[in-house]
């Protein structure tokens, strides 16, 4: 894999937490960093594929794209918290 150096702020307090996860985990901070990157990304394309899905099989059952969000909304919240994805 072909690496690019960048460069970033970010604020002190969350830089602690990078460490002390980093440190706890035995990864580098850099490591880190890529790994968080890559899962927020592959969760943005999962949750983009999620809302095609229920656009899809709202279209499906006759249901908006409005109502069929907010179907899948009221269930989410029924949901216990430790089920809830996305």
């Amino acid at each position: 894999m072909q690496t690019q150096m960048i460069n970033f702020m970010i604020p002190k307090t969350l830089l602690v937490q990078v460490d002390r996860v980093a440190k706890r985990v035995i990864t580098s901070r850099s490591e880190l960093v890529r790994v968080a990157l890559k899962n927020y990304l592959a969760g943005l394309k999962k949750r983009e594929n999620d809302f095609r899905a229920i656009r899809l099989s709202g279209q499906k059952v006759g249901l908006s794209e409005n109502e069929a969000v907010k179907l899948v909304d009221e269930i989410r919240d029924e949901l216990p918290m430790n089920q809830k994805h996305g």
